[in-house]
């Protein structure tokens, strides 16, 4: 856990890594880094998530980065 982090921004940066394709993965992972979860909830939320996880994927599989 990086106490310079809240939750939501270690979520959106779990979402841009690239390893992984779900919330509940994004979520079980906080949990096992030691932040809580109670936050990444609603569907705003998930759906930012799933849009930065679906881009990182694009771009895992096209070799680009983002800038």
């Amino acid at each position: 856990m990086d106490p310079r982090l809240s939750q939501l921004e270690r979520a959106f940066e779990l979402a841009r890594s690239g390893r992984f394709s779900t919330v509940a993965e994004i979520k079980r992972k906080l949990r096992e880094e030691g932040y809580m979860d109670d936050q990444v909830e609603g569907p705003l939320l998930f759906g930012q998530l799933n849009s930065l996880m679906k881009e990182a994927a694009r771009q895992s599989s096209t070799g680009t980065t983002a800038a």
